[in-house]
């Protein structure tokens, strides 16, 4: 049996062969340093609901998993949970994760969760942003799958 999946050699290898193992519909995932998702998670801070574009990531926001040092199955076993139900997360003191079902999916999402850190951090530079509440995101959320569906029925 052969898959589709890239395999890149990393000290890292460890968090992606678990995302794969715990997420078997995904086909690609995306670690990067960015300079603001990796500045936001120096600060141990994830990405709340300040933004409608939040639900980009499969949820009311984007978690920042608890720091382990890089390589180890703790930092892992974060990053899995810090994934449940989502499609990004940021990793305390290292950087960003994405997931999507292939390269450009989780690649364009990197782009997004990137833009979205950064915008993030330019409200707190001011105070801290208004979020949306729970209802909002929700209603976004479910707006985001109609609209991935339609895509996907327009790109057939």
């Amino acid at each position: 049996m052969t898959s589709s999946r890239a395999v890149t050699a990393s000290s890292e290898w460890r968090f992606h062969r678990d995302i794969y193992r715990a997420r078997p519909e995904i086909g690609a995932v995306v670690h990067v340093h960015s300079t603001y998702a990796t500045s936001l998670s120096c600060m141990r801070r994830g990405i709340p609901a300040f933004h409608y574009m939040v639900a980009i990531a499969g949820g009311e926001d984007i978690r920042c998993a608890p720091y382990a040092t890089y390589g180890t199955s703790e930092l892992s076993s974060h990053v899995v949970a810090a994934l449940h139900e989502r499609r990004a997360c940021l990793m305390a003191n290292h950087g960003m994760i994405t997931i999507g079902e292939s390269m450009s999916d989780a690649l364009d999402l990197c782009v997004e969760v990137e833009a979205l850190a950064e915008q993030y951090l330019n409200c707190l530079a001011v105070g801290e942003p208004v979020l949306l509440n729970r209802a909002q995101m929700v209603e976004v959320i479910s707006k985001f799958g109609s609209y991935r569906r339609l895509k996907e029925d327009v790109a057939r």
